[in-house]
């Protein structure tokens, strides 16, 4: 990172954060501080802000999962050569397939005719670049009247590029109604002991789409909101990327905070399940979708799951995560 990028991204991270009106001194206090929290405890910029540390001492910051711990967790659980299987759509679905519960295709191996056939036998598609994240590359489409000929040369023609085709999936009514433009998903961290065959279950937290858009990323204007482990309530607001709380969904005007989540027994239970699919990508956070009829479907499993979100809602986390990895 350039010095000029730096200084805006600090910039903006603490007028989001304090305010707009901070004397000139204090800004020079913020600065050097959080260049200590960076060296003691591996904060960045975002970390400084979002967790409070211009207001914390040691032991306040040293609760918490900062970028450089975070890096070390998945040093340590996540190996190298397996994190493919995350970061590819298209390896991640076929090693998935069971956890799906959607059909697809990829466009490195089906000609012409298996995706004409998959287009006009679904009225909605999604369209995903195989290396894209945070809801980047992902395209929502409605398939009646397309030109299928010219969809597909586009997709093709660029040997860059590598795309997936996905049906578009459903979900319980009682998350749709938070945003129903898009799929409102479950994440759940976990962290697997595989010599013990533990998963332990980390954080959960609930995704909401905003603004009408097709994903809930919060780099997307999402919201998120923490859930509780052991009863599966919704016990915080929400928030979206730019620290805005809601206690109702801003735009549905559902309520947020002690909604419960349907089946949350059976979801620990599926998200345990995937962990032990892949016991070598130890640190996982797991996008979840639940259908109507309890059963669940696998959007996607993250080897370098947010540590930042994680910690807004109930507090740091670090302590929690060092417990366990000491005993890898």
């Amino acid at each position: 990172m350039t010095f000029v990028k730096f200084k805006n991204r600090f910039y903006e991270m603490m007028h989001a954060y304090i305010g707009d009106k901070i004397p000139s001194y204090k800004t020079c206090y913020y600065l050097v501080d959080y260049l200590f929290a960076f060296i003691i405890h591996g904060a960045s910029i975002s970390d400084y802000f979002a967790f409070g540390f211009y207001e914390k001492r040691y032991n306040g910051r040293n609760k918490y999962l900062t970028y450089r711990r975070y890096h070390k967790i998945q040093d340590k659980c996540n190996r190298k050569e397996d994190r493919i299987i995350c970061r590819n759509k298209s390896v991640f679905n076929k090693h998935f397939s069971d956890f799906l519960g959607r059909e697809w295709i990829d466009l490195k191996i089906a000609d012409f005719k298996s995706f004409e056939y998959f287009l006009k036998s679904k009225p909605v598609v999604f369209i995903k670049e195989v290396n894209g994240y945070r809801g980047v590359g992902v395209c929502r489409l409605e398939t009646n009247g397309v030109d299928v000929h010219d969809l597909y040369d586009s997709l093709i023609k660029n040997k860059s590029f590598h795309y997936i085709v996905e049906e578009e999936i459903t979900q319980i009514s009682a998350l749709k109604k938070f945003h129903p433009w898009s799929i409102n998903t479950i994440r759940i961290v976990t962290l697997y002991d595989n010599i013990n065959d533990c998963v332990h279950i980390i954080n959960a937290r609930i995704r909401l789409g905003n603004n009408k858009n097709s994903v809930d990323n919060l780099h997307y204007g999402g919201i998120g909101a923490n859930i509780d482990i052991l009863t599966g309530v919704i016990n915080t607001e929400g928030r979206d990327s730019n620290n805005n709380k809601y206690t109702y969904h801003p735009i549905t005007g559902v309520q947020i905070v002690g909604f419960k989540i349907p089946y949350w027994k059976e979801c620990i239970e599926y998200a345990k399940k995937a962990a032990r699919h892949i016991p070598n990508v130890r640190y996982i956070g797991w996008d979840i979708v639940i259908k109507e009829d309890g059963s669940f479907i696998l959007i996607e499993a993250n080897d370098n799951a947010d540590h930042d979100f994680q910690q807004l809602f109930c507090g740091g986390l670090w302590p929690k995560y060092k417990s366990i990895i000491n005993n890898f």
